[in-house]
């Protein structure tokens, strides 16, 4: 009998706290063993990436059949960009690290680059050269989740404390306008927002797309996705059957088919079935469904 087949599956996430480390919207350490080999979505969020991983690569794709092809990608830090189409990443049977959602915002800051030229990107090597190597090599030496975490904090707040790369900072009616996108979950208009930054529809959308990766109405797209997302990763966590209709009309979508077409575009399956498939996860605290 194999060692998967003999032993029960395990999932566990602990919570990294927003105010732990600079430009942090959430965070989870993980750990999991005899997983059922296969392959893993990850969602478009309003959020960047970073992932260390403590037990091997991650392998990534953007396309089904390119996994473990030139075409795909490996790391063990990845730091991605935004995306409006899942990221494929191949789940094995062990894993364990700590994922991080970082700020656009703070791009520039912590990684000396735009959030939008991080926008294909996976490997973190490539982007932060020795420095993310050796902060993957010092959370790897660090004992307990506590302790990783720190290792980590210590090292955002040693580079936005660092002389300035010539990243220089996001525009302020950019910052504005996306402090806004968020805070209204995607339901403010073009015209309302541009009006409100003092920038001609145009120029917003210039300024926004060559800061962020992608334009105004697609992050505004992926942040009424994520509240949605969220409500019913939350309510899956409660152990509760979600109201996908209710939660539909709470978010803003014209009717329970139009969030199913959107669920599909940024997950590749409609609720019920995504439902289903990360139940697992859900419940144990994937998903930022634990309240930070």
């Amino acid at each position: 009998m194999s060692d998967h087949a003999a032993r029960p599956a395990t999932l566990e996430f602990a919570r990294v706290a927003p105010g732990a480390m600079p430009g942090l919207r959430s965070g989870s350490a993980y750990r999991a063993r005899g997983l059922e080999p296969g392959v893993h979505h990850g969602l478009p969020s309003t959020t960047l990436t970073m992932i260390v991983s403590l037990d091997g690569p991650v392998f990534g794709a953007w396309e089904e059949g390119a996994l473990g092809s030139p075409a795909g990608f490996r790391a063990d830090l990845v730091l991605a960009g935004m995306h409006t189409a899942p990221i494929l990443i191949e789940q094995p049977t062990r894993q364990e690290g700590i994922q991080l959602q970082v700020d656009p915002l703070a791009a520039r800051a912590l990684f000396g680059v735009r959030a939008a030229d991080l926008v294909g990107g996976f490997d973190g090597t490539e982007v932060l050269g020795r420095s993310g190597r050796d902060l993957w090599e010092q959370v790897g030496e660090s004992s307990g989740w506590p302790e990783r975490a720190e290792r980590i904090a210590r090292t955002f707040r040693s580079w936005c404390a660092a002389p300035s790369s010539g990243a220089g900072h996001v525009r302020a009616e950019v910052a504005e306008a996306w402090r806004l996108v968020l805070a209204s979950e995607g339901r403010i208009q073009m015209d309302a927002l541009a009006g409100h930054v003092a920038l001609s529809p145009r120029q917003l959308r210039t300024e926004f797309t060559g800061e962020f990766g992608l334009g105004v109405k697609s992050a505004a797209r992926l942040a009424r996705f994520e509240a949605a997302l969220a409500t019913i990763a939350g309510t899956v966590h409660a152990d509760r059957t979600p109201d996908l209709a209710g939660i539909a009309a709470d978010a803003g979508y014209a009717d329970h088919a139009h969030l199913t077409r959107e669920f599909r575009r940024f997950t590749g399956a409609a609720p019920s079935a995504w439902i289903r498939e990360e139940r697992r996860n859900l419940q144990a605290g994937g998903h930022g469904t634990a309240q930070d």
